[in-house]
């Protein structure tokens, strides 16, 4: 009976794993069609949704191509950091191109992902809010007495109201944020209604343009902020944002992992040995929207337990 309910757990989950399509399909340019051309399933956010993967999969393709593959088709699943994980634990995709050290660690302790993870890129978090700044942030503060600022001023109400939007989904974003709450030694979302406590759950995207929409803080990341369009860029300010410094608290590192059920492992390998290399920190180093660098590269061949 116990093995029986373990299979049907298993058949489950399969199947789940086949209803899910890939976002989008990346074939640099050459004529491929259908899922037999697809050799290598990368899951991600953010960069998905700046155009970054698209980038690196057409550049990788192109690559492999000139070195004399055939051409073939790398498809992106647009997943947060913890969905990433959990569709490399059902070899949904080979790739997860997720943003928490501790989270990767646990992956790879627990088998999901092959030990090492590798640096792949340097995003940054920014605190953004209304132009109007009800909460009268200073730019020049200090990360966490600027959480303290938010929060005695969301707590203190006025007739402009200080509100935080959270994404509130277990993304990286998600923990990023709930980690600076804890560091000023605050949970406002333990509280089973809050007048300013925004919980919104959505991508990154859709989520910035819901606090810009409604005049919240909220905390964003620089690619998914400058793939905004200009219009609702000119909504929001930008009250902190992140160096390239490894200690600094709004640093959002990327990392990719392999799946230990990576359908494609050895495709898996020769991308994350090519990402870390000269041609794909090129591609990161030189991806733009608006004339603006969105990313920084590792900060050399960096790889983590």
């Amino acid at each position: 009976m116990e093995s029986y309910k373990v299979l049907l757990c298993w058949f489950f989950i399969a199947m789940t794993a086949l209803a899910i399509e890939p976002e989008a399909i990346y074939n640099g340019g050459f004529n491929t069609t259908g899922n037999s051309s697809i050799l290598l399933k990368i899951g991600n956010g953010g960069a998905g949704q700046s155009g970054l993967i698209k980038a690196l999969a057409d550049a990788f393709v192109n690559d492999s191509v000139s070195n004399g593959s055939a051409p073939f088709s790398i498809a992106w699943y647009k997943s947060d950091t913890t969905i990433s994980i959990n569709y490399l634990k059902t070899g949904l995709v080979d790739i997860g191109l997720t943003y928490s050290p501790a989270a990767e660690k646990l992956a790879i302790d627990q088998g999901i992902a092959l030990s090492p993870s590798y640096y792949a890129w340097r995003d940054h978090f920014l605190i953004v809010g209304p132009p109007s700044n009800p909460a009268n942030l200073t730019k020049d503060g200090d990360v966490l007495a600027m959480m303290a600022g938010l929060y005695q001023a969301a707590e203190k109400g006025g007739d402009v109201p200080t509100r935080w939007l959270s994404r509130f989904d277990k993304s990286a974003t998600n923990i990023k944020e709930s980690s600076l709450w804890l560091g000023i030694g605050q949970v406002p979302w333990s509280t089973p209604y809050s007048t300013w406590y925004h919980q919104y759950i959505a991508y990154p995207i859709q989520a910035l343009t819901a606090a810009i929409t409604l005049q919240e803080y909220t905390l964003t990341d620089r690619g998914t902020y400058l793939s905004l369009s200009s219009d609702l860029q000119k909504q929001t300010q930008i009250y902190k944002a992140s160096s390239d410094a490894e200690d600094d608290l709004l640093l959002n590192p990327a990392h990719a992992l392999i799946g230990t059920k990576a359908e494609n492992a050895e495709m898996a390998r020769k991308f994350v040995k090519w990402l870390v290399g000269p041609q794909g920190q090129g591609v990161i180093g030189g991806f733009k929207k608006g004339g603006e660098v969105l990313y920084s590269g590792a900060p050399g061949n960096v790889t983590c337990a």
